[in-house]
């Protein structure tokens, strides 16, 4: 029989938990034949990572469009891998290292499809298992990071959630692999800019509860306009399990279509909305931290909490990970206390001071949407700056609406900003800001010697799509 572990294995900063699968089941998940067979009972561990590879783990090589697994199949032998999971015939020289390390093979069809099946057959070992998806257009890493904060109050210490932001085909099957028999609810990131991707991820997952926590200007170029953003979303209310549960902003675009995908599922909104299951009443800045009030439509029961965040659009946010908090059980006290412990990761509205310099790194991604929201949050925190910068990068992906975006964006910004400095990076923004008073540089090499001039007391916000670069230029 397949167990699980407890074990846990920190492996280049990636937490990893030991799992089993017999060989049998592993040709019954990848659906593959053997090349060279495997020795032992099985494998310990699947990965897709070679450079993680260690004794009796199975190695996936996957094509990607960056890498090729198949081109370290010989290293993860040497590592000690158990067996090579690969979707074409290994060189003559490959084959013989296997067989010297006595390493077995198995040829599947598809790397990725056996890497996924190999995922949702461990999802299954777990069928009490409180799984919660997470999607939407913008705030997917911040809403399912206070999720897990909520949670914990109903689970502490048992519950798994998405890494970072590994939520695309490669990495949902990467965290329902970290399951182990101590997880008692899990919070699984999906993110998608190709139809269809929600509705696989959602297959892999098989989630209980599914929040969608924004519909809006993302990723066009695939999905034409806000309706099919939303059709993209509500595959993940779709597939939901017959009794799941549906958690959704009051005020999102395409509402009607979201209830369509729900189907018969109960569905819950949130947001300021006097008409929201749940409703979010943001305070601003209250002491050391940000109040928000929370009130049950149902009961009239309100709870203010004064937690980390910042933001209108962080108190809606909060609002949906309390939400889902009362789905599980929490009281609406309890639920609220998770939201104390929430914090961010990465580049979301990460506040450094630097030489009394104030920096603001939310460059990690940006749509107008998040742009907007993000330029509020900076209004309300440096209101008592004397000095502000704004460093605006391109938003990429918005298809045939581009232009008109990153035009009203900087419309926006000057109303909100009229006194302050505003530096485009990026072709897009520097078409936009023809004739305006703004400082535009092609990319972020042009815009290095940026931080030279700048006097303590300045605040600087960076916001813009992550492949634009700009927290570079933010010194070291």
């Amino acid at each position: 029989m397949p167990i699980a572990s407890d074990r846990r294995h920190s492996d280049k900063g990636r937490e990893m938990a030991d799992i089993f699968f017999s060989w049998d089941e592993v040709m019954s998940a990848v659906a593959g034949k053997w090349l060279l067979p495997g020795t032992g009972a099985g494998v310990s561990c699947v990965l897709d990572d070679s450079r993680s590879v260690r004794a009796g783990a199975l190695f996936v090589a996957i094509v990607g469009e960056l890498a090729d697994g198949h081109n370290y199949i010989a290293a993860a032998a040497r590592a000690g891998a158990a067996a090579v999971c690969v979707q074409r015939q290994p060189s003559e020289e490959d084959l013989a290292v296997l067989r010297d390390c006595g390493c077995g093979c198995i040829l599947v069809a598809d790397g990725l499809i056996a890497f996924q099946e190999l995922a949702l057959a461990h999802r299954r070992r777990f069928p009490g298992l409180f799984m919660l998806g997470v999607t939407g257009s913008c705030g997917k890493t911040s809403t399912k990071e206070i999720c897990a904060a909520v949670l914990e109050q109903r689970w502490p210490g048992q519950v798994l959630k998405t890494l970072g932001n590994t939520n695309n085909h490669f990495g949902v099957p990467r965290n329902l692999l970290r399951l182990t028999s101590t997880t008692a609810a899990a919070v699984i990131e999906m993110g998608t800019n190709h139809p269809g991707e929600i509705a696989r991820l959602t297959t892999l997952a098989e989630p209980n509860c599914g929040l969608v926590c924004h519909i809006g200007a993302a990723h066009l170029e695939a999905f034409g306009d806000l309706c099919g953003v939303a059709e993209e979303k509500g595959d993940l209310l779709a597939g939901l399990t017959a009794n799941g549960t549906a958690i959704v902003p009051a005020d999102a675009e395409g509402l009607e279509v979201l209830r369509r995908h729900a189907g018969q599922r109960r569905v819950l909104t949130f947001g300021p909305e006097a008409d929201a299951d749940l409703r979010c009443q943001y305070l601003g800045r209250c002491g050391d931290g940000y109040g928000v009030v929370l009130t049950r439509r149902d009961t009239g029961e309100s709870q203010r909490v004064v937690w980390p965040l910042g933001g209108e659009h962080q108190a809606k946010n909060a609002a949906a990970a309390v939400l889902v908090g009362l789905t599980v059980g929490l009281d609406l006290k309890t639920a609220a206390a998770g939201l104390r412990q929430s914090e961010l990761p990465g580049e979301r509205m990460a506040r450094r001071d630097i030489g009394g310099v104030h920096w603001v790194n939310d460059a990690y991604n940006a749509n107008p949407d998040s742009l907007a929201a993000s330029l509020a949050w900076f209004a309300e925190i440096s209101r008592e700056a004397q000095k502000r910068i704004l460093v605006l990068g391109d938003m990429l992906e918005l298809g045939a609406s581009s232009e008109r975006a990153h035009r009203e964006a900087l419309r926006l910004a000057r109303r909100m900003f009229p006194n302050d400095r505003i530096i485009t990076v990026g072709p897009r923004f520097a078409q936009a800001a023809a004739g305006m008073d703004i400082t535009s540089y092609p990319d972020v090499a042009a815009a290095s010697g940026l931080p030279a001039d700048l006097k303590p007391g300045t605040w600087v916000y960076l916001k813009g799509s992550n492949s634009i670069g700009l927290a570079k230029l933010m010194p070291a």
